[in-house]
């Protein structure tokens, strides 16, 4: 930790003189958005100042536009576009690079709405933003995997929802077509369905005056790599990815395509730690996995008022040798494979000049197929070894439409928004888990002793096949009550098949203060969430219903091995079931929030928050059938009944400070947060049987996610010779982790009894340290790309999209620093990931009758180089 804070200090102090240098015009680079984040191709931008200096021009499809040799000092910048409210503001301007974000609000109300250089308030629901520009965004991974991994890390642990032009789920875009990156904390808006979350929202490029096109390659293999910490050898590993894309007008001005393809063909290893009756067992195992997407968009303007964008994409994934690692050997081996087709389509309207739509349509089709390697029955002693099969055959299809139609307009001085969300699924699904049965042993001298303490196994072969149905409306006001107080009030109602609960009102309401000439902004906010009843969970029910014709889960206690039912002393428990509670209600949760955020300078944003869950009707399970302190059933020769309830709690509290310092002369970015957690709760997955089902209250501990301080650093500064440098790090203190005896105490069948006076997870691991590192070095070539031309003769030179094309130039001052403008560019790098080789130990027992009790098992990945190039044009 000492370490990553000195090193930012002395990034601090390097880029610092930046702020006296003297000698250059200022740079202004305004990009124009509408309230949904989607960019103004057709706005038209002025520059002035008191001294009669005027500079305009008009954005590029991208909505941005650079305006050059602009004077230093305070002007008035103005942003028009046919059916928007004008946008006034006044703007300081430092020597070099300046950007500036402009939200139009839909004619009839003028947003007040400032997107500094650094954070920008959302204009619905109050939230604190942070945005990542073009310059930040090319430094990150270009696989969609590790960057969806690297957005999560920078959300403080808080967990992320993505979206990708308003769309939820699904893969995230490659790098180069991204336009932006928005991260959204606390927001209280009324079409905001998840609570504490933030909500990353990806902004990508649009393609309608130029061509333009990538081609990248990645490698990484275990000749540069270094040993995992639990293996005795250089840790096996295959890295090789590629993505290629092409978008650019079919139409000028009007139509684009786009078209993207990538894949991977690759393996990894994971090692295996565990202790059999021959002695210890020390190994590696491979995973291949292959994955290619398809992505084909178009987006065309039928007129000035309206626009239609439509993507399709075709996913194919395969991964081998799953489940293997840790305890598990080799023949608890699966493998996996999904096909998933993806159309996106969404039209958004000017209705009138104080009215906006857009309506977005998603189509999910997915169909997922999993085997294993050996049918024999697992067995399981717990932290010493798993063995046998992996008790995995499934096969199965969902469909999924989603419909989001929201309204803008304006009634006076409110900016309203009104809207819908539907969500319809259709499900089938066979699955004939653990058909060959599990054996559980508590140690290995009871295995040794041929003496499990349970054996399981879900007798039945059934196809489910039911349709759900979501559907969530909303009203949302936000209003300006004076200059230095704005309010946002909205009301949002959910209900879904499945649950009997229809009535499920969430009142939210946020504020935002900011005092005229103030560099502080405080908001805050409350409201109420609901969470959904997930389709899996229904099918659970539908599945194991104990009857003749489905599927019913038999329980043997005191089972002789390998014949269960060979011993005397077996009880055998048959018919048990899943089912829900005839009361089940969607689970809520109060969040409210307060937060501050200041301009220290015009280089760095401090924002600091807290954030207060309690969640009610969280849904968790117990044995309703569980045996009392007599060892007596309620149903008699009826094994497990596991019943799903909306009877449990959560509480959660978070406090955040963020620090984000931009320096766009230097093209210098830095952000640190820190956070600070505390989750508990009664259950952390839904199906999971507390310890004593008779008393499930006693399950109220840390969450699985309960990790008190969280750290990540990201710095991305220019080098010497052109050379960009990108620097991650992360560490946060310990995980918990669950205490228990290894034996079956009180007769449930279900061995996690702990011990008593310990509560749940009760125990902590070890603190993780990680950091990265990404060194790059581009060079332009085949002479300046039309789009970057000046208009020619004298006065303001207006650059459209910005210099270098969103950043991607080679660096400041030395060779490649201008090579971002040329028409071609070809870019190399490498990256290192826990580049100090550091061990992070991720798993631990917590069995008392392991071995390997209160040890860790098993570490995260060692130091891995990847090298590649980039293509662009």
């Amino acid at each position: 930790m000492r370490f990553v804070f000195n090193a930012l200090s002395l990034l601090l102090l390097a880029a610092s003189p930046a702020l006296g240098q003297t000698g250059q015009p200022a740079q202004l680079r305004v990009t124009v958005v509408d309230q949904t984040g989607a960019s103004i191709p057709a706005a038209h931008v002025v520059v002035t100042n008191g001294a009669g200096f005027t500079a305009q021009g008009e954005v590029d499809q991208r909505g941005q536009v650079t305006l050059a040799a602009l004077p230093v000092g305070t002007v008035r910048l103005r942003v028009e576009s046919a059916g928007f409210s004008p946008y006034d503001a006044t703007v300081t301007l430092r020597r070099g690079n300046n950007n500036q974000t402009v939200t139009l609000g839909i004619a009839g109300l003028q947003e007040e709405v400032v997107v500094n250089e650094t954070a920008n308030a959302d204009s619905r629901g109050n939230s604190l933003t942070t945005t990542l520009e073009e310059d930040e965004i090319a430094q990150l991974s270009d696989d969609p995997d590790e960057l969806r991994e690297q957005l999560e890390a920078m959300t403080g642990g808080a967990g992320a929802v993505f979206q990708v032009n308003g769309f939820t789920g699904g893969r995230l875009p490659n790098r180069d077509e991204i336009r932006q990156i928005r991260f959204r904390t606390n927001s209280f808006a009324a079409d905001n369905h998840d609570a504490g979350r933030v909500m990353v929202e990806i902004i990508t490029r649009p393609g309608l005056t130029e061509w333009s096109g990538n081609a990248n390659i990645g490698l990484r293999s275990d000749v540069l790599n270094a040993r995992n910490a639990f293996a005795h050898a250089r840790t096996p590993e295959q890295f090789r990815r590629f993505t290629a894309g092409l978008r650019g007008p079919l139409v000028q001005n009007r139509t684009s395509l786009r078209f993207n393809v990538d894949g991977n063909r690759s393996f990894d290893s994971t090692t295996i730690v565990a202790l059999r009756p021959d002695g210890r067992v020390a190994d590696q195992v491979r995973r291949p996995f292959e994955q290619t997407n398809v992505t084909a968009g178009l987006e065309h303007g039928f007129n000035m008022n309206q626009t239609l964008r439509f993507e399709y994409r075709r996913s194919e994934d395969a991964r081998h040798n799953l489940s293997v690692g840790n305890f598990n050997l080799m023949d608890r081996a699966f493998e996996r494979s999904s096909d998933e087709h993806q159309v996106r389509t969404s039209l958004q309207s000017i209705m009138s000049r104080s009215a906006l739509n857009e309506l977005r349509v998603q189509w999910n089709y997915e169909e997922t197929a999993s085997a294993s390697m050996s049918n024999a029955p697992a067995v399981i002693v717990i932290d010493a070894f798993s063995s046998g099969g992996a008790g995995v055959s499934s096969e199965g299809s969902t469909r999924t439409l989603e419909v989001t139609d929201n309204l803008d307009f304006n009634v006076g001085r409110h900016a309203m928004r009104a809207g819908m969300l539907l969500e319809a699924g259709a499900f089938r699904n066979l699955d004939a888990r653990n058909a060959a049965g599990t054996f559980t042993f508590s140690s290995l001298e009871a295995f040794l002793g041929g003496a499990p303490n349970t054996f399981t196994q879900r007798l039945g072969q059934l196809q489910t096949a039911f349709s759900q149905y979501q559907l969530g409306v909303y009203w949302q006001d936000d209003f300006r009550l004076n200059r230095s107080l704005s309010l946002s009030v909205g009301v949002r109602e959910e209900l879904q098949t499945h649950v009997g609960d229809a009535m499920n009102l969430m009142p939210r309401v946020g504020f935002t203060f900011n005092r005229p000439r103030s560099r502080t902004t405080i908001r805050g906010g409350y409201g109420i969430f609901h969470d959904w009843y997930e389709a899996n969970l229904h099918d659970q029910t539908l599945r194991v219903t104990g009857e003749l014709g489905a599927q019913r889960d038999l329980l043997v206690l005191n089972p002789g091995y390998p014949d269960p039912t060979g011993e005397v002393t077996a009880t055998v428990l048959g018919s048990g079931r899943v089912q829900a509670d005839l009361d089940l209600d969607m689970p809520y949760v109060h969040q409210a929030s307060i937060g501050l955020e200041r301009a220290v300078t015009q280089a760095l944003m401090l924002q600091a928050s807290y954030m207060r869950i309690r969640g009610y009707n969280q849904l968790r399970s117990r044995d309703v059938n569980a045996p009392d302190e007599f060892g007596v059933r309620p149903e008699p020769g009826i094994g497990t009944v596991t019943q799903i309830e909306s009877t449990g709690r959560s509480a959660s509290d978070r406090i955040n400070v963020n620090a984000v310092y931009r320096l766009a002369e230097r093209r210098t970015f830095i952000n640190v947060n820190y956070t600070w957690s505390s989750v508990r709760n009664h259950a952390d997955n839904a199906l999971s049987l507390p310890a004593d089902s008779r008393n499930p209250d006693a399950e109220w501990g840390p969450a699985a996610q309960d990790v008190r301080h969280r750290f990540n650093a990201n710095v991305n500064i220019g080098l010497p010779l052109g050379v960009r440098a990108n620097v991650g790090g992360t560490a946060q203190s310990a995980a918990p982790y669950n205490i228990t005896t290894g034996h079956d105490d009180n007769r449930d069948g279900v061995s996690n009894d702990r011990p008593v006076g310990v509560s749940r997870n009760s125990a902590r691991g070890a603190a993780r340290f990680d950091m990265n590192v990404r060194f790059s070095r581009g060079f332009g070539f085949g002479g300046v790309r039309e789009s970057q031309r000046g208009p020619g003769g004298g006065g303001p030179v207006v650059i459209a999209g910005g210099p270098g094309g969103g950043g991607q130039g080679g660096g400041f001052g030395g060779p490649g620093a201008g090579d971002a403008n040329e028409r071609f560019r070809l870019e190399f790098y490498v990256q290192g990931f826990n580049i100090l080789n550091r061990t992070n130990f991720v798993n631990f027992s917590g069995n008392l009758q392991s071995p390997f009790f209160g040890t860790p098992t098993s570490a995260a990945q060692a130091r891995r180089v990847e090298v590649g190039m980039q293509f662009r044009f």
